[in-house]
């Protein structure tokens, strides 16, 4: 399935079942980002269906 990812501004096809699997798949660290499938955040449980649109949202913090 397709996964966008905005920090590079690029869409990856991934393999994994749930979204903690994916997150480690593109090696991305689970706490720097916000997961979104079909506009609503998920946790790493989520189950990834075929059909969900899949966004990976950098998390921006400052001081």
């Amino acid at each position: 399935m397709k996964v966008y990812y905005d920090r590079e501004d690029k869409n990856y096809e991934v393999k994994a079942k749930n979204v903690k699997d994916m997150l480690k798949e593109l090696k991305i660290n689970k706490n720097s980002v916000i997961v979104v499938v079909n506009g609503t955040i998920v946790t790493e449980e989520y189950i990834l269906k075929t059909k969900d649109k899949i966004k990976i949202l950098s998390v921006v913090s400052g001081g």
